[in-house]
């Protein structure tokens, strides 16, 4: 078996096949696709991701690059189908190695292991949105829930990030410590209880921010954030005004968050 390097861009609603004698292995992707963008290998979904947390390469204003898959890669064997769906014109990168076999040579087990698991188990993420009122100031200490999922039967998920977030139309600059993010399972928060050990949540700050003219986002791969949600289990991700201050919305416009944060969709 040799090993090449992959490194390459596919095109949303094509169609592509593997050689005969050439896998696939997926280890690295990112999009230009705005909405959720779909890899489909044999017929099976096996990924789902967007631009929000999973970027072809960094720009001025996004300062994140492609998603490591870990142990969630995603394998094409040799002859098999592949491609996306997407928003219109979307882009996915994908990076990796491909496998060329020798004649009669098979694929490695470990790689067909995965292959058979990666349509049950496999990244994606969950999102949400909260908007806060047109011309409605956020006051001090306010807190809004902006993600809520309660997990279906037969599927679990784990939060294993990254959390882009981000607060659009601030009629002032925000600066370190204005607002936090605080999670919870099944209703109790992943955090401290008391302000007298500091904020709750965690700050804003480490995925989103601004110069005062320029915005810049970098999401953030938790460390501490519950790791399943089980069938029947909720999980919840609101923004608090830590800030001491109301904020207010440029004139005309809403508050509006948002959050997304990378899962493994596990269905049991």
């Amino acid at each position: 078996m040799k090993t090449y390097m992959l490194d390459k861009v596919l095109d949303t609603g094509t169609t592509y096949t593997a050689e005969s004698d050439k896998a696939y292995i997926i280890r690295k992707v990112g999009t230009t696709s705005t909405s959720k963008a779909t890899l489909e290998v044999a017929g099976a979904d096996c990924l789902e991701i967007l631009d929000e947390i999973a970027r072809t390469h960094p720009t001025t204003y996004y300062l994140y690059d492609l998603l490591d898959l870990g142990d969630y890669y995603v394998v094409v064997p040799p002859d098999k189908k592949f491609g996306f769906t997407g928003s219109s014109g979307s882009k996915m990168r994908i990076v990796g190695e491909i496998l060329e076999l020798a004649p009669g040579e098979a694929l490695p087990s470990p790689y067909m292991g995965r292959y058979a698991e990666q349509a049950k188990k496999y990244m994606s993420y969950l999102r949400g949105t909260y908007s806060h009122g047109t011309d409605t100031a956020w006051t001090a200490n306010d807190e809004n829930n902006i993600l809520s999922k309660t997990a279906e039967a037969g599927t679990k998920y784990h939060i294993v990030g990254p959390v882009y977030a981000s607060l659009a139309n601030l009629a002032s600059v925000h600066s370190p410590g204005d607002w936090t993010l605080r999670f919870y399972l099944q209703g109790a928060p992943w955090d401290i209880l008391s302000t007298s050990m500091g904020d709750l949540g965690v700050d804003l700050w480490k995925c989103y921010w601004n110069d005062g003219t320029n915005y810049y986002y970098k999401p953030f791969k938790p460390t501490n954030l519950p790791p399943e949600i089980e069938p029947g289990r909720s999980f919840v991700v609101s923004m608090i005004n830590s800030s001491g201050a109301s904020k207010s919305p440029a004139s005309g416009t809403s508050l509006t968050a948002t959050v997304t944060i990378g899962t493994v969709v596990e269905l049991l």
